[in-house]
């Protein structure tokens, strides 16, 4: 029998995230078109993207629906008040050049995703990861690159909105000794001189360290190196590319250099949940976490031709990869304040209201409190400015 999660925001975006929901509100189903899901407000300003387009969606036992002026979703036993939404108005606007902002970035609660070419080499060798959904394989895009002046007025539009907190700059595969880096460079020195705001960037890992320590350098706060896959053999299978051009081993290099080089809680690696055994995600994340890296895990959602998911998987056999998580980061004390209020992932902050339920409503604490308001946020732009000037000055980099 399946465990009631309404009475729990963090459980239920975990099963909601996992089962999709279905829609029978004209509206909602509007709001979600053209998207990965839709994006709701849980109790205790939880926010999550769930599925409602793919096909494994249709027999979920969750329904989003209207009563009056408000929005409640049931599992057919119990109901919850939830709030759509709203999708940010830069979405509707162009560039200067014409270009949909919608083409360029895409918000997700405290981060906006910037690609500057939707593009991904692993495509054209056809070893791409198995799970892709085609984010960087988009038909007629291959030769994309959006310029500097575009991406910064789109960053301008993101942060005049207050629509996210973090710019997360994402690139794909492509034949260099820099992992990218020397792509993205123009567009992290120029969003950092016009605008006042944290940048994570989203690579491959180069094939030296000195290039993690130009991304520091050059004014990146954040690195995500994703390893996707912990399992080995798992990884060589789901990540033909990733296994046969980059290689296990310098992933794990990489990160354990850039967690030396980046302040606490600032890298960061993907481990999907739902490709591999459970026990093989745990053990993944005593090993990030030992190298003071955060384990992000979102929930692999598969397509029609993507069912790549490893079966059984429910709710109540992964919360306890996320507990796992949680006790994890706490016994190596790693920052968390980068790694919250995502709508895509479950984050360690959130899962504490499954560890605690019986704690405080908000579920934060003060140094939550704190990172989440405005001074916190110059606080945190401030340090970590500072942090890479020294760092800088130490390695004999310009900070140009």
């Amino acid at each position: 029998m399946k465990k009631n999660y309404m009475n729990n925001p963090a459980s239920l975006k975990i099963d909601l995230m996992l089962r999709g929901i279905r829609i029978d509100d004209p509206l909602v189903k509007a709001w979600a078109c053209g998207s990965s899901g839709v994006d709701i407000m849980l109790p205790r300003k939880t926010l999550v993207n769930i599925p409602c387009r793919e096909e494994f969606t249709r027999n979920s036992p969750y329904l989003i629906k209207k009563a009056g002026d408000q929005y409640l979703i049931t599992d057919g036993k119990a109901e919850v008040k939830v709030s759509l939404v709203p999708r940010p108005d830069f979405y509707a606007k162009k560039t200067t050049t014409g270009v949909p902002f919608s083409n360029i970035a895409v918000s997700h609660g405290s981060y906006t995703v910037v690609t500057p070419s939707p593009r991904c080499d692993f495509f054209n060798r056809k070893i791409e990861c198995k799970y892709c959904a085609g984010n960087f394989d988009a038909e007629g895009r291959e030769n994309v690159v959006y310029s500097v002046e575009e991406v910064l007025e789109t960053v301008e539009e993101v942060l005049k909105e207050k629509a996210s907190e973090i710019i997360y700059l994402s690139i794909g595969f492509s034949e260099s000794d820099d992992g990218g880096i020397e792509f993205l460079k123009p567009y992290i020195k120029a969003i950092k001189k016009h605008f006042h705001c944290l940048v994570a960037v989203e690579a491959l890992p180069p094939k030296k360290n000195h290039s993690i320590d130009e991304t520091y350098a050059i004014g990146a706060d954040s690195v995500l190196y994703n390893l996707e896959i912990f399992d080995k053999e798992l990884f060589e299978i789901i990540c033909p590319g990733r296994a046969e051009l980059i290689g296990r081993n310098r992933y794990i290099e990489a990160l354990k250099h850039a967690a030396k080089i980046f302040p606490n809680g600032t890298v960061a690696s993907h481990l999907i949940v739902g490709l591999e055994p459970p026990g093989s995600t745990a053990m993944g994340i005593d090993f990030l976490t030992e190298m003071g890296v955060v384990p992000i895990l979102p929930i692999y959602r598969p397509s029609k031709n993507r069912a790549l998911r490893i079966e059984p998987l429910t709710a109540e056999i992964i919360i306890p990869v996320y507990k796992h998580l949680y006790k994890a980061v706490n016994r190596h004390k790693i920052n968390l304040a980068w790694v919250r209020d995502l709508s895509m992932v479950t984050t360690p902050v959130e899962v504490k209201m499954i560890m605690d339920e019986g704690g405080s409503k908000e579920g934060n604490s003060l140094f939550d409190s704190f990172y989440k308001s405005k001074l916190g946020l110059k606080t945190a732009w401030g340090l970590s400015t500072l942090r890479r000037k020294l760092r800088v000055k130490n390695t004999g980099h310009k900070d140009e």
